[in-house]
C-alpha cells in the first residue's frame, strides 16, 4: 500500500494560484506516492488543473465537524507527510498529535506568530512568511518553493484543455476584470467612470475583453446592455456596437482560466486574475488603492505588496479616487 502525502490549501482562489508552482514541486517530488489535496468549496471550480491527484472539499473556514473528519480522516490512513500551505491555526496543532508524521509548513511571524513557538518545534521543517520585514523580503511564491526540497522543470499541472464554447478569442487582447469592493467601495467610482477606464484602454490596445464578478446581476445587465458580449451560460454571442470592447458575462472556472491564458496582458485588481495571470507568465499590471489613515496603514500596505507581488512580470500600481489622476498614472504604466 502506497504512503499518502496530504496538502492542506483550503482558502481562497488568488491564494490557490500563489501555491501552485509549490503544488507541483510537490507533485514532483512525491511522484511515486498517493497525494490528497484539500481545496476549499470556493476553489473546487479549478480542481481540474490537478487531475493526477484526489480531492476533497471543505469550507474556507472550517467547521468543527470538519476538523474532527481531517483529525480522523489522518488518524485512520497512513500518512507520512502532510504540507501545511494555509496558515490556519487549527492545522499547526496536528503535528502534535501526529508526531510520526512530517509536517512541512508555512508560518507567519507578525504581532501574532502562527503557530506559537510551542507548536513549531513539531514541524519537521518550515518557511516563515515574516510580516514585521519591510525591507529584503521574499514574496510569498519565493517562501512556498522554498518550503519544498525538490526541483524540477517537469509541469504536472493541467492547463490544456478542449474548447468548450463556441466564442472566439481575438488574437490580441488585454484582459481586465471589474471587481466591485474595488472601484465602487474603495476609489468610489461609479460604473460610467468604470465606462471611461474602459473607453481608454480600448484606445491603448487592439482588443480590450473583461469580466465581472458573477454574483452581481445588477452590474452584469449593466455591463451586457453596454457593450457586445458572450454569455458562458446560454454559450450565445450579442454584437450591439463597433466598439472594441467586449464583456464576457458568466465566465468562470476553466474558462476564466483559459481567457486569461490566451490574453496578451493582464490590468485588473490584485487578487484571483492578476495571480492567475502570473502563473501563466503573462504580463501583469495589478491595479491597487491605500487607505493610509496613520503610519500603520502604510506599513501594512508595504508589507501586502512585497508578500504578493513577485518579480519579473508582476508591476502594480496605486489608483486615486480623482479619475484623471489615475489616468495619468496608468498612461506611465501601459
Amino acid at each position: 500500500m502506497k504512503n499518502k502525502v496530504l496538502i492542506l490549501k483550503n482558502d481562497r482562489t488568488g491564494d490557490l494560484f500563489v501555491s501552485l508552482n509549490a503544488i507541483n514541486r510537490i507533485i514532483n517530488k512525491h511522484s511515486n506516492e498517493e497525494i490528497l489535496i484539500f481545496l476549499s468549496k470556493v476553489n473546487h471550480k479549478f480542481s481540474f488543473l490537478f487531475p493526477t491527484i484526489k480531492k476533497r472539499i471543505y469550507s474556507m473556514n472550517l467547521r468543527l465537524i470538519e476538523k474532527l473528519k481531517i483529525f480522523i480522516f489522518i488518524l485512520l490512513n497512513r500518512i507520512d507527510t502532510i504540507y501545511i500551505l494555509t496558515p490556519k491555526n487549527f492545522y499547526y496543532y496536528l503535528p502534535f498529535f501526529f508526531r510520526n508524521i512530517k509536517f512541512y509548513a508555512i508560518t507567519i511571524r507578525s504581532s501574532k506568530d502562527r503557530p506559537s513557538p510551542f507548536f513549531l518545534k513539531y514541524l519537521y521543517k518550515y518557511s516563515i512568511l515574516d510580516r514585521n520585514i519591510i525591507k529584503k523580503r521574499n514574496s510569498s511564491y519565493k517562501i512556498q518553493e522554498n518550503l519544498i526540497e525538490f526541483r524540477s522543470n517537469k509541469s504536472n499541472l493541467n492547463i490544456d484543455f478542449r474548447k468548450t464554447h463556441n466564442f472566439s478569442y481575438p488574437n490580441d487582447f488585454v484582459f481586465f476584470h471589474y471587481k466591485h469592493i474595488f472601484f465602487n467601495k474603495l476609489l468610489k467610482w461609479e460604473l460610467n467612470i468604470v465606462t471611461n477606464l474602459l473607453d481608454f484602454l480600448s484606445k491603448k490596445y487592439k482588443n480590450v475583453l473583461f469580466s465581472s464578478e458573477l454574483y452581481n446581476v445588477k452590474i452584469n445587465d449593466f455591463f451586457k446592455n453596454k457593450y457586445n458580449h458572450y454569455d458562458f451560460d446560454n454559450k450565445l454571442i450579442n454584437n450591439i456596437n463597433k466598439k472594441n470592447i467586449f464583456f464576457l458575462k458568466n465566465i468562470d472556472g476553466y474558462d476564466l482560466f483559459d481567457a486569461v491564458k490566451k490574453s496578451s496582458k493582464i490590468i485588473s485588481p490584485e487578487g484571483i486574475i492578476t495571480h492567475m495571470g502570473y502563473f501563466l507568465k503573462k504580463p501583469v499590471l495589478a491595479l491597487m488603492h491605500f487607505r493610509l489613515n496613520n503610519r500603520r496603514d502604510f506599513i501594512n500596505q508595504i508589507i501586502s505588496c512585497k508578500e504578493w507581488f513577485p518579480p519579473n512580470n508582476y508591476e502594480y500600481t496605486v489608483l486615486k479616487k480623482d479619475f484623471n489622476k489615475s489616468i495619468n498614472k496608468l498612461n506611465k504604466r501601459i
